[in-house]
């Protein structure tokens, strides 16, 4: 088997969003650095792990009898569970906290295409102060009873609670290009860097409570999701790896289900940043290794 060495100078870099992933990846440019003749292309890989998310503000429009309102710039933050080995690792607890998972297909040594979700949560912030614009009557709510026009008002459990929480769940088709970093002798440990887009459909479970009134709703298309990625990928004894991975991408979702009413519904958009760590396998069901392209 052959091998080809080349030694890369470090560069200066801008400090970046996802530090704890960039770190080994600077220190590695300082070191030669070695690409096995063995190839990805033809292999087959699939991953689960865990993700932390932030958003931008959003105009949150929800409508319905005797209500059309649209809060403006409001705030939500994701919702991590507490780390514990019995609801990270025991299998009937793994689907509570924001998890990912993916299965791919290197159809290039280079080149990957996947299928996954990453299951973030969304919950908007209670106790801010936004502005609501729009018309409530008092048939729908006495106390937030306000004709057209623009007033302030405080998010609180007896006006608003609003979360994708079982989630905001984006099932999204991936490409991704590969750049070998370095490899051992034996090529049992493998690092490369990664970088790609995503798109696809966002199927939330929305918990609405509007006015006193809701429910936890049912899984629904609501909308799209699409951005890009960048990330760390190593391989370790052939079969197995670690991917850190930061995403980017915005998200519309014209199709909300609120309170349980066929008539409320809302609307919004926003951009997302998301950062996952996942571990997973690699493996080849037919065929023969290839050359690297």
């Amino acid at each position: 088997m052959a091998y080809f060495c080349t030694v890369t100078m470090n560069p200066n870099h801008e400090r970046g969003v996802n530090r704890p992933g960039l770190i080994p990846f600077l220190i590695l440019l300082t070191l030669p650095t070695c690409s096995s003749a063995q190839g990805d292309r033809g292999t087959w890989f699939a991953y689960w792990g865990y993700n932390r998310a932030w958003y931008s503000w959003s105009d949150l429009h929800l409508s319905g009898p005797d209500y059309d309102i649209t809060l403006r710039h409001v705030r939500a933050d994701d919702r991590p569970s507490k780390f514990s080995f019995s609801t990270y690792c025991a299998p009937a607890s793994i689907w509570i906290p924001q998890y990912n998972y993916r299965v791919g297909y290197h159809f290039r040594d280079r080149w990957s295409i996947s299928l996954g979700m990453d299951h973030m949560k969304y919950v908007v912030r209670g106790g801010q102060r936004v502005r609501m614009d729009g018309y409530v009557r008092g048939s729908r709510s006495v106390e937030y009873t306000t004709s057209e026009g623009s007033r302030e008002v405080a998010i609180t459990d007896d006006f608003l609670q609003f979360e994708h929480t079982d989630g905001l769940n984006l099932l999204a088709l991936d490409a991704d290009h590969h750049d070998p970093l370095w490899s051992s002798a034996t090529g049992r440990f493998r690092l490369r860097a990664f970088e790609g887009l995503h798109a696809g459909p966002v199927i939330p479970r929305s918990d609405v409570r509007l006015f006193g009134e809701g429910i936890n709703n049912r899984f629904n298309l609501a909308g799209y999701g699409v951005g890009a990625q960048l990330g760390l990928h190593l391989n370790f004894f052939r079969h197995f790896f670690l991917r850190n991975t930061l995403r980017a991408g915005y998200i519309d979702l014209p199709r909300v289900l609120t309170t349980g009413n066929a008539e409320d519904k809302a609307s919004q958009h926003f951009w997302f940043v998301q950062h996952n760590v996942v571990m997973g396998a690699q493996f080849r069901i037919t065929g023969k290794r290839s050359a690297v392209d």
